[in-house]
């Protein structure tokens, strides 16, 4: 007799049984380059967060296109498009906020058909009905600005409603019992798109990525409204807290191009490693909008990279006339991250998250962008995979052991060759807790281990020494 048992079963009759049980063997480290952007649209699923890989995954999504900046415009989602994925992030948690007034648009056609966009929208659709191309059928168009957007034509009720469902930008509410007879054009009314959010709406953005807890990135859509600000502030404190590594990337109004002085005054204030604050915009973003460039440009950044002096792909910073040594030295003092320009390019001033002044047991290193991410990135990582390796585990010091030698040799070593921390790490068992004659006692259930490693920076100063001889 064969077959399979469990732990703690026994079979009834003779024979040989076998368990089979996978064993966590490496550390898989977290998934960096997610970015998380809320924006508003005039198309698009409403109030969902939505993970998009491309930009033209975006651009059929929310009917944004390439090559648009999205300045001025009255939503946010072109501009969203033309800097989140400037930086290449490997996806974007794209969600499109809506209040309660967001409907859809609607045409009523004669013999009793009713279309409506499939999304909230006050898009100038156009609907025409004519023959087609077919004996006894019927053809409806849609358009919008002279631009054909569907065309579908059938000879049944059942087979044109099913035709029109099918097309992604309107559906049949209500249709007639006969084909709807021909017009012109019919104008759709009524949509609204719901964009004059709040702090309720960017709240519940928040909320939505909080619960999908894969997003390292995260930036709003350049608002400068310092209540929702502050609301994102004090959400992301608390969920990295919980155990979300992610960094938030925000900024202010056109107003600090002319003057960092309010800019630097708010990284102070929020003196934390995982909040950016962008003191100044570039191409006519704002520089609470090119936060949104900067946040997929630092969660997408190799561990073994830094942004200081980084080439960027605009072509000019917005106001340069401040950007004195003097300024520059006093921006990353407060914790203020810049663009500024050099032989025509605009690049990343220096690679600094608003901490400035560290408190209990953090160290001024920590203001630093590539620094923060590789102490992000091993946290994360290593809390992940406790969380699966404990599962299946005794508490045993053979299993302790076996745990910190998976950490070292899987996951730190990998870490050194690529240069993200100094080759010297070790991960042990804590010994104020296992071992001879422990200062501490550790329950039945409890694990304790000390990690050490020390992160690698970039080599941003060079100093030449000339010894000259005659």
């Amino acid at each position: 007799m064969a077959g399979s048992y469990q732990e703690g079963q026994s079979q009834v009759l003779s024979g040989v049984y076998s368990l089979i049980k996978a064993v966590l063997s490496s550390v898989s480290g977290s998934t960096r380059g997610v970015l998380a952007v809320p924006f508003t649209a005039t198309w698009g699923p409403v109030n969902k967060l939505q993970t998009l890989g491309r930009a033209t995954e975006f651009d059929t999504q929310y009917g944004t296109k390439e090559g648009l900046n999205g300045i001025g415009s009255a939503t946010s989602a072109q501009k969203i498009r033309a800097l989140a994925f400037k930086a290449t992030p490997s996806q974007v948690l794209g969600y499109r906020m809506a209040t309660s007034s967001a409907a859809p648009g609607s045409a009523t056609l004669a013999t009793g058909w009713t279309l409506q966009t499939v999304y909230p929208s006050d898009r100038a659709f156009v609907a025409t009905v004519k023959a087609g191309v077919a004996n006894g059928s019927t053809a409806v168009q849609i358009t919008e600005a002279g631009v054909l957007l569907l065309a579908v034509e059938d000879t049944t009720v059942a087979g044109l409603t099913a035709k029109i469902n099918a097309s992604g930008i309107v559906k049949v509410t209500a249709a007639g019992a006969a084909l709807p007879t021909n017009v012109a054009s019919v104008a759709f009314t009524g949509g609204n798109n719901g964009a004059t959010v709040t702090a309720t709406e960017y709240g519940a953005f928040l909320a939505e990525v909080e619960a999908d807890h894969t997003a390292n990135g995260i930036a709003l859509d350049g608002t400068t409204d310092s209540a929702i600000l502050a609301v994102l502030s004090t959400w992301v404190r608390r969920v990295r807290d919980e155990g979300l590594y992610i960094t938030a990337v925000q900024g202010g109004p056109t107003a600090w191009d002319s003057s960092l002085t309010t800019a630097n005054a708010a990284s102070l204030v929020l003196n934390y490693r995982g909040i950016i604050n962008v003191g100044n915009g570039v191409d006519g973003y704002t520089a609470g909008e090119a936060a949104v460039y900067v946040a997929s440009l630092v969660c997408s950044t190799a561990l073994n990279a830094g942004i200081t002096d980084l080439v960027t792909p605009f072509t000019e910073v917005n106001v340069k006339s401040q950007l004195t040594r003097g300024n520059r030295i006093a921006a990353k003092n407060s914790g203020t991250l810049l663009f500024t320009m050099e032989g025509g390019q605009v690049l990343i001033d220096e690679g600094v998250n608003t901490l400035t002044s560290p408190v209990g047991d953090e160290v001024a290193p920590m203001g630093k962008i590539r620094v923060n991410n590789v102490l992000d990135y091993i946290t994360g990582s290593l809390e992940a995979f406790g969380n699966k390796y404990k599962q299946s585990k005794s508490n045993t010091q053979t299993a302790r052991q076996t745990y910190a030698a998976t950490v070292e040799d899987t996951f730190f070593s990998g870490l050194a060759r690529m240069e993200a921390i100094q080759p010297d790490y070790s991960y042990v068992e804590n010994p104020d807790y296992h071992g001879e004659n422990p200062a501490q006692a550790a329950k039945l259930d409890e694990a304790f281990f000390l990690g050490t490693y020390q992160p690698v920076d970039s080599m941003e100063k060079i100093y030449n020494k000339y010894l000259v001889q005659f």
